[in-house]
């Protein structure tokens, strides 16, 4: 009789833990839920995903046209990392001089690479990115025609690749609960002579979904 007792007291006991669990109108218990909350957080999740970039336009005596479409991922809610690409085409005026006679510079910019961002505090993050850059223009110059005893202009394509360390801070102004602009300032700490961002702080301004 007492061994029915204890196992009557034991099933009882375990009834009443049972009732004592939350359930939600989805049939889980509340522990079960939050246990697959969990999980999924460690898995891939699609609204982490960051997507954006930026659109460069100026015309006049310099014309610029760029595009810098960005992709990441949210590491944490903190830490985000991603790749980058990029174009640029360039026309200066008048860049060239040889007596009366100019010619325009112009040249097109293509890069690829990786970054990593981290909110520091709020709205302000520092940010560091690795490119390499492909550059693409014609060049103009005076060279010695035999024939005709006097310097003529001749031109030809050249092309040159450099690598960029960019580091630099930024700030964050949310627009919505997903998308924000963006605006940070870069430097390169490399400075390649052929690289585009040589001897200048680079300033970007661009829309992040996700961030």
């Amino acid at each position: 009789m007492k061994f029915f007792g204890v196992l009557l007291l034991l099933g009882t006991c375990a009834f009443t833990l049972q009732a004592q669990d939350v359930y939600t109108s989805s049939g889980r218990s509340v522990k079960q839920s939050e246990k697959i909350r969990k999980e999924k957080e460690k898995g891939f999740d699609p609204g982490k995903i960051i997507f954006g970039g930026g659109l460069g336009l100026s015309f006049g005596t310099v014309t610029s046209i760029a595009v810098s479409p960005v992709v990441g991922y949210r590491i944490t809610d903190h830490f985000a990392a991603g790749i980058s690409l990029g174009y640029q085409y360039l026309n200066v005026r008048d860049y060239y001089s040889f007596g009366v006679n100019y010619y325009p510079y112009r040249a097109s910019i293509y890069s690829g690479g990786v970054w990593a961002r981290y909110l520091v505090w709020k709205n302000l993050f520092v940010q560091t990115q690795y490119e390499h850059n492909f550059m693409s223009f014609r060049e103009y110059r005076e060279q010695w025609d035999q024939s005709q005893e006097k310097n003529t202009v001749v031109s030809g394509n050249v092309r040159y690749n450099a690598p960029s360390l960019l580091v630099g801070a930024g700030i964050r102004l949310p627009m919505t609960d997903r998308v924000s602009l963006v605006v940070m300032g870069l430097y390169d700490v490399i400075q390649d002579q052929y690289s585009p961002y040589r001897g200048r702080i680079d300033l970007r301004i661009g829309v992040n979904v996700g961030f």
